[in-house]
């Protein structure tokens, strides 16, 4: 099997599986909630398997087109999602809901875009922040790094306005990860991961709901009116699940989770599937971390190293994370699993990452700006 291929079924592979499951798990996860709100057991269910679908499609489209042309769009791309990011702030169109305007509501459609600015912003500064193949040296790419930068942090500034800080957080990731890709050195790097962390931390902390999440995470004994009251409901389907689960349906942990398909869905899959299928999750998305860093290195052209390490880190930091918080590493921050968890937005920007991905590594290795 040529690196290619390897690739391409690394990222490929589990990402279709996990599309599959991710049908399976919302329509049991959601069919109490959807049949009390909309009369049919299938609503989200529905709904995740047409994200799944319409995911496929872009991640075909963006491998038919090719990584240079995506690239070269990115500006236009980036500005669309950026529009439906600030559309949360308009009345009637935002949704508030806990404190905070991240979900957007147009007609039949509702959704969070806060997956596909993450996204646009990978392909953005992976344009602007690394050399073309059309300017040798890199000094194109250090005049327009600066502005590649600003729209980075414009879309983070976009996550801490609504509150989103977990969103805030996987897109500074994923700036630095392009970055990193695009040849900015490692000490920069680090010193601007350091600020970025310290200074997201010390916003997050002048919001309520923040710091009592982060009572319920360090004491949830002493809240079981609030976030400490999921963050035991958590702890129980940890323990007592086993290696193949007790069925889907029949577990009990989403009786007192308050959003089992989107939030918590990994630990319902651990309880009602059992650790085996977790685990067989888990490897997914290392397999596709590892797709991403391969893509990335097989590349000899800076910018398409930049799109394979941002995309990767956009499609597996909110995984992580989320898997995180259904194994109680860290406190409850509201973070969807892409293709998993009933999220059609991140459906739709996985398949785009994934598409990005997979048409870095079967780009041509002739570097010249075609």
């Amino acid at each position: 099997m040529g690196r290619r291929a390897l690739i391409v079924m690394l990222v490929a592979g589990p990402a279709a599986a996990l599309g599959v499951l991710g049908i399976v798990v919302v329509a049991s996860a959601t069919a109490h909630q959807s049949t009390a709100a909309f009369g049919a057991p299938t609503h989200y269910a529905s709904r995740q398997a047409f994200a799944v679908i319409l995911a496929a499609l872009v991640a075909i489209a963006c491998v038919e087109l090719g990584p240079r042309r995506l690239l070269r769009a990115a500006p236009i791309v980036f500005a669309c999602a950026a529009l439906a990011a600030f559309a949360v702030f308009a009345p009637g169109v935002g949704v508030h809901a806990a404190g905070a305007n991240r979900w957007v509501h147009v007609g039949p459609f509702s959704g969070n875009p806060a997956p596909l600015l993450t996204a646009a912003t990978a392909m953005l500064v992976a344009a602007w922040g690394a050399p073309a193949p059309a300017r040798a040296s890199a000094d194109g790419a250090r005049a327009r790094r600066p502005l590649a930068i600003g729209m980075g942090v414009l879309a983070v500034l976009t996550f801490v306005a609504q509150p989103d800080f977990s969103a805030a957080a996987i897109t500074a990731l994923v700036v630095l990860a392009a970055l990193a890709g695009g040849g900015v050195r490692a000490t920069r790097l680090a010193a601007a991961a350091v600020v970025t962390a310290f200074v997201l931390a010390l916003l997050a902390s002048r919001f309520g709901y923040v710091s009592g999440r982060m009572s319920g995470f360090l004491a949830p004994e002493t809240d079981r009116r609030g976030k400490g009251y999921e963050v035991l409901a958590l702890a129980r389907a940890h323990a007592t699940a086993t290696p193949t689960g007790v069925g889907l349906g029949r577990g009990t942990a989403r009786r007192h989770l308050s959003s089992p398909g989107s939030d918590y869905v990994f630990a319902v899959v651990t309880e009602e599937m059992g650790r085996r299928a977790a685990g067989a999750v888990a490897a997914a998305w290392l397999a596709i971390g590892v797709g991403a860093l391969l893509a990335a290195r097989g590349t000899r052209e800076p910018r398409l190293r930049a799109a394979a390490l941002g995309a990767g880190a956009a499609a597996v930091a909110p995984a992580a994370l989320h898997i995180a918080v259904c194994q109680g590493w860290v406190p409850i921050i509201g973070v969807s699993m892409p293709l998993l968890s009933y999220d059609p937005a991140a459906a739709v920007a996985a398949g785009a990452e994934f598409g990005l991905l997979a048409a870095v590594a079967l780009a041509p290795r002739d570097v010249r700006d075609t």
